[in-house]
This record gives structure tokens, sequence and C-alpha cells, in this order.
């Protein structure tokens, strides 16, 4: 939680390494030139260390100044101060460690010095830079752009008209826009979706259908977002989703990992969508999907599976009946899911692949086993509990879960989606149940409800028009 001052927050999410830095900086006249700078910073070391709120101004005044009266405005300039230098810190560390941006400045720093030896060197060591670097991603064609500026700069300040790369200059900044156009076009798209409302693509409009066969979709970070933007907004959504996929996997070595978790994310979301909807090949496309993201280590933060991930992927593999692979994927997986929630994980999901085995018993035992701290996966466990009821013929607990269930779906805030669903699922396993096999007619048109049912999750519409007959 933020703390009431820009400063306490700050020092708060420095690391050991990050700490040490600082206080070596804050020893140096070069940063700084007023008294009581490095201590100040070390009381606020202290308390984070001991992980205690942020002290008080009375406190740190006292430790401070200890012969003189307690004075806020004193104080509070010494906070700015620091603060400024810190901030001056930062912003030297994020260039010192951006080789490319810093050369290409002191490039320019010398330039404008009409240094010319100094200005050669370092534009020499920006190319050199550049051309070693692994990716070619949109920070490698941004750059690209600067060191061809600049080239083109110095040439003409030099009066020299032979080469002032004039097409590296115009083709890189078409790269560099599409780029961002269209990765800011899959970010608008995405948010749509969810906020229920309707963006303005701007240029986009005007020239997404000539990309389709323009030489820029030879560029992968180009083509990357390109068939992202058309997966999202067309109704021929496997092709342009397959492009994409190929994209992600045949050019893998030209993006960073976090490059690609933006796409990736934007990829599985998409198939899950599109699953529950009923769109089933997207099964197939999503979990391979996955499986590439976890062998590429682009779906891990700090070598963790978020959870709600590896649902998700449990989900997919199970509408595809890949049990053996799905149990190989838990118990190998199973270590990297937070340890808060990973017994509640585990459990939840050996008891879907037990149920989709028909192992009902083990299911049930799998349910009991843990407690479901998160809203999502509590309740998709109270649904699969509907299920195994069902199955093991149970019509009284069945009953009084179905009750239960209704009255926890009303009193939470879920969203639209998940609370329709439910819903519909708690309606429909009444009205089998208290429809005979015999009434033909009416299981009939309950099929034909369950059919038709727009939100219903995918292995429940299976599973209900099983039961349905």
């Amino acid at each position: 939680m933020p703390g009431k001052y820009k400063l306490f927050d700050l020092i708060a999410t420095f690391d050991a390494k990050e700490t040490r830095k600082v206080r070596k900086m804050l020893r140096s006249p070069f940063f700084v030139y007023q008294k009581n700078v490095l201590e100040l910073y070390e009381e606020f070391v202290k308390y984070y260390e001991k992980k205690q709120q942020d002290p008080t101004l009375e406190y740190l005044f006292k430790k401070l100044f200890p012969s003189e009266p307690f004075d806020s405005l004193k104080l509070r300039g010494l906070m700015s101060y620091l603060l400024t230098i810190l901030e001056e810190w930062m912003i030297i560390n994020h260039y010192k460690n951006d080789q490319i941006e810093s050369r290409l400045i002191l490039s320019s720093i010398y330039r404008k010095r009409k240094l010319e030896k100094n200005f050669q060197s370092s534009i020499k060591k920006s190319n050199e830079l550049l051309q070693s670097f692994p990716y070619r991603n949109e920070y490698y064609y941004e750059q690209s752009l600067k060191f061809y500026k600049e080239n083109m700069i110095h040439e003409m300040s030099s009066k020299r008209t032979e080469d002032l790369y004039f097409q590296e200059i115009s083709e890189n900044t078409d790269i560099s826009f599409l780029i961002r156009k269209l990765k800011n076009a899959c970010s608008l798209l995405t948010h749509q979706s969810v906020v229920k409302t309707e963006y303005d693509f701007g240029l986009l409009d005007n020239f997404i259908d000539d990309l389709e066969f323009s030489k820029y979709l030879e560029t992968p970070a180009v083509a990357l977002y390109y068939y992202c933007f058309r997966f999202l907004k067309e109704k021929n959504n496997l092709h342009y989703f397959q492009k994409f996929k190929s994209i992600l996997t045949d050019h893998r070595s030209k993006f960073s990992i976090e490059d690609l978790k933006t796409p990736f994310l934007l990829g599985v979301n998409f198939c899950i969508k599109k699953l529950n909807q009923g769109d089933k090949p997207f099964a197939r496309e999503g979990l391979e999907l996955y499986k590439e993201g976890l062998k590429q280590e682009i779906l891990l933060e700090n070598n963790r599976i978020n959870r709600f991930t590896f649902s998700n992927i449990v989900a997919m593999a199970l509408v595809l009946e890949e049990y053996d692979w799905l149990e190989k994927f838990i118990d190998e997986s199973s270590e990297k899911l937070n340890p808060t929630y990973r017994a509640a994980t585990i459990c939840f999901n050996k008891a879907r692949l037990s149920f989709a085995k028909k192992e009902f018993g083990d299911a049930l035992l799998h349910l009991q086993s843990a407690e479901y701290k998160d809203l999502v996966n509590n309740i998709i466990s109270k649904s699969l509990l509907i299920q195994i009821y069902f199955e093991l013929g149970e019509f009284r607990s069945l009953e009084s879960h179905l009750d239960s269930f209704a009255q926890f779906i009303r009193r939470r805030e879920v969203s639209d989606y998940h609370r329709k669903n439910f819903v519909n699922i708690i309606g429909f396993v009444r009205k089998i149940i208290s429809t005979p096999s015999y009434e033909k007619e009416q299981r009939a048109e309950l099929r034909k409800q369950v059919k038709e049912e727009r939100v219903l999750s995918v292995s429940v519409r299976a599973w209900l028009l099983e039961k349905v007959g």
C-alpha cells in the first residue's frame, strides 16, 4: 500500500543490491552537497529492513538534528532534495544499463560539440552495438531510426550530401510506427471487449488491408501484431491465429521473453474466449501455445506459474482428452505454483482430471481436500461438485448443493459471464432432474435449449447434453 510520501515509497522498492549502490552514491560529493542526506536515507533503510511502517517526521528530525526544535519545513526540504538525487540516480542508472541508447546520446553530444573524431568513434560503437543486439523487436527499430537520424544530421552539418540515409530513415520510421500502432490497436481491441465501448483506431483503418500484401509483413515484429490484430477483429479467426502462432514459434529468437509476454497472453486469452463460445479447434491452438510458452518460460514469473494459467492449461487439455500428458503436467509443474495456492490448485485440478476419467469418488475426495481462497476456482469447484453428485446418484445432496450454490452466486460479486454461466448450469441440472426420461418431447426441447444457450462452458455443455439424452 502506498505511503504518505513519495520518498518513502521509492526507497521501499530498492532491493539489497540497489540499496548498496545508493548508499555508495550518496557518499559521493558529485551527487550530494548537503549534510544529513546519507543519514536520512539510512533511517529509511533501517525501517524497511525491519518491515516497519513509515517513520514519523518528528522521529526523523530528532535523529538528524537532536539539538534543534522540530522544523517540518527543514526536514521536508531535505526529503525533497534526497528524492531529487534518487530520481537522477535512477535516470543515470537506466541509461547506463542501456548501452545503445547511452552511446547514441553520447554521439549526439559529440556532434553538437563538433568533436569529429569522438563522434566517429562513438557512432561506430553505436552501430556495432546495434548489429550485435540479439533481437529484432520494437526497441531495435527505434534505436536504428535514432542511429540513422544522428548520422544524417552529422552529414548535413558537415556539408556532405552523398549519403544522408533517407531510405533507411524512411523504412525504420515505417516499421517503428507500424509496430507501435498495431500493438496499441491490439490493446484497444482487448480492452474494448471488456468495457463494452468503441475505440477509434485512427489511421489504421486506412491502410490495414494494404498490409496483407506488403513487404512489411516480412518483418516479424510487424507481422506478429498484424496477425494478432486480425484474429482479434476478423471473422476468419483461425487462419489469422495460425499465422500469428507461426510468427511466435518460427521467429522466437528475434524477440526477448518480455517482448513475447503480451502477445502470448493475448493469444491464450483469445483461445479461452473462443473455447467458451464453443469453438473447439481453439482448444488445440491454445494448448499448443501454452506448451510453447511454458517451454520457453514466457508464461513464468520468477519461475512461478500463475494459478489461473495452470487451471486454464488443465481445462484445454481436458477438452482434448490429453489425460496422460495432463497428469504428468500437474505432477511436474505443481512446484512452480505459489505455495499459498498450491494445495488448493492441485486438488482442484486433480478433481477435474479424475472426473473426466469417470473416477467420481476420487474426484470428490480431491475437491474435499482443499480450501479454495480465490472466488473463481471456488465457484468452479462448486460447479464440478454438482456433476459429481449427479454421477454418484446422490440426488439429495445434489438438491441441497444446488440451493446453496444459487445463494452463493447471488451474494458474490462475479463477472456477468460467470454469473450467467453458473446460473444456467444450476437451471439446466434442475430441469434434467425434474424431467423424467420417458418425457421425450420435453427432453428434446431441453436438449435444444442446452445446445442453443450462448453462455455455457464447453465441458459442462457436453456433459449436460449427455445427461439429457
